[in-house]
């Protein structure tokens, strides 16, 4: 069976579950179809389809640092944080200055608590946040830690108010926070005007297919647009399996990693996942230390074929 990842161009107005539902439809329900981390239907750019066994990488591929354009509008609050919301205010912006922009930026780098927009898939008690504030609920947004990598601005301010950053960040973050944040410190609001996934680990926008090429995929000429899997697992510290040892992690044994040989270095924090790779196996988990000794805990197998 077809198993990989396909990177779309996806455009905004579309949802993520729409990409989804349209690849699931076009294999005609034959092969699994999944994504490794939705992108707003107000934002573009990358998104990560999984095919066949590859579904069950979702939370690796949401592991990996992203990398996204945004511009911002100054003086403009919506509910959603975004140009897709309703208005809620319209504030002088004209006193502010790209200096005034820049000396505040470096304050977001490094890991700090953001609190998540109301206006997410994120979910409290079972129910998404959006679907219990669209329900007349106030849910409450709870800070939680999140990495900036890099921030920087890429344009000049115009009259408009509107100014272009570039942010690498790490899972959990959301770009439409940062920019509520800025508009607050600057005194003045602010809301994502435009926003453009670039990255996704390794992956980038110029691999990826526009979703009405997507369209064209069928079962005979997929092959020509999947990443392997093995491409993949490249994002995380790699070690190779003997191939007697397979069998044992198949049945989930836990491998002494005096066992296994290191063969690179990914992005992916080693605490949080690394990889073992055979010649009929590729097994995905954590490193288990005890009594002094490092051992690799198998958590999600994928079988080669």
């Amino acid at each position: 069976m077809i198993s990989g990842l396909i990177l779309i161009d996806k455009p905004r107005g579309i949802r993520s579950t729409h990409c989804v539902s349209t690849l699931r439809n076009i294999l005609k329900n034959k092969i699994k179809v999944g994504h490794g981390g939705t992108l707003d239907s107000t934002a573009d750019g990358l998104l990560v389809l999984l095919v066949g066994s590859a579904t069950r990488l979702s939370n690796y591929v949401m592991m990996l640092p992203k990398e996204y354009s945004v511009t911002i509008q100054l003086g403009t609050i919506t509910d959603t944080l975004d140009y897709g919301g309703e208005v809620l205010a319209k504030n002088y912006f004209k006193h502010i200055s790209e200096k005034d922009i820049d000396v505040l930026l470096p304050a977001f780098l490094g890991t700090r608590m953001q609190k998540p927009p109301v206006i997410s898939a994120l979910k409290l008690q079972g129910k998404r946040a959006s679907d219990l504030k669209r329900s007349g609920l106030e849910p409450e947004m709870l800070p939680r830690p999140v990495t900036i990598t890099s921030i920087c601005r890429i344009s000049s301010l115009n009259t408009e108010g509107q100014v272009s950053l570039y942010i690498k960040c790490h899972k959990g973050t959301y770009v439409r926070s940062i920019v509520r944040d800025i508009g607050t410190m600057l005194g003045c609001g602010a809301s994502v005007l435009k926003l453009t996934r670039v990255k996704t680990g390794f992956m980038s926008l110029d691999q990826a297919l526009p979703f009405d090429e997507m369209i064209k995929i069928n079962e005979k000429n997929i092959s020509e647009t999947i990443l392997p899997i093995q491409n993949f697992i490249k994002h995380f510290t790699l070690y190779d399996i003997a191939e007697p040892l397979e069998v044992e992690l198949k049945n989930g044994k836990i491998i002494p990693l005096t066992e296994l040989q290191c063969i690179s270095r990914g992005m992916v924090f080693a605490q949080d996942a690394v990889c073992a790779a055979g010649k009929n196996l590729v097994s995905l988990g954590i490193l288990r230390y005890r009594n002094n000794k490092a051992f690799f805990k198998p958590q999600t197998n994928l079988f080669l074929e």
